[in-house]
């Protein structure tokens, strides 16, 4: 019985060790493609729906990442009731199924009033993945996180505005990103 035990250990183990990548090449020609897992060198991500993002209109978003980049518009933005704060998301113009989420509490400055140049650290942003469902970015209230307020005219209720600072990744890994954004504040 023993025996048995033992000799079933050992294939198992020689099946272990001996495994190893292969390659599949039925109906096709003997030249073999390099293997994809030796370059992994990340190359920089930009939306093709997001040439030229970067001067953009009302209700629009755009996000750094180093040299990734990702856009999309904005479909919703609400004031707080006290005026002192906001949310605005909307989807990725890359995929449907991504967008981006931003909360901002923007007290002293009310929205009840013209604003210019107001900076706050009060900010809740993630960037969301449903596909994935995962936050790619995600801010932490240990992570320095910034909005600047450019201008808000009160009459119009048309923002600008642009963000930095570090989010946190899928990985626990912190990275840095940078956007702007324009929008009409309901």
């Amino acid at each position: 019985m023993k025996t048995l035990f033992y000799i079933n250990f050992i294939c198992l183990l020689f099946l272990l060790i001996s495994c190893k990548k292969e390659y599949s090449c039925e109906g096709c020609n003997d030249q073999v493609i390099a293997d994809t897992t030796i370059n992994n060198t990340p190359k920089p991500y930009i939306c093709p729906f997001c040439t030229g993002g970067d001067n953009f209109t009302e209700n629009k978003w755009s996000l750094y990442n180093g040299t990734d980049f990702y856009c999309g518009t904005i479909d919703t933005a609400i004031a707080a009731p006290a005026r002192d704060g906001f949310t605005f998301f909307g989807p990725s113009l890359c995929s449907i199924d991504s967008g981006l989420v931003m909360t901002i509490s923007t007290g002293p400055a009310f929205l009840n009033q013209d604003v210019f140049n107001s900076t706050t650290t009060r900010v809740g942003m993630y960037y969301y993945d449903n596909v994935a469902q995962t936050y790619p970015f995600i801010t932490q209230s240990s992570f320095q996180f910034s909005v600047s307020i450019v201008s808000y005219i009160h009459q119009t209720k048309m923002m600008t505005g642009t963000f930095s600072g570090i989010v946190v990744k899928p990985n626990g890994g912190q990275t840095s990103v940078q956007g702007k954004f324009k929008v009409k504040i309901l």
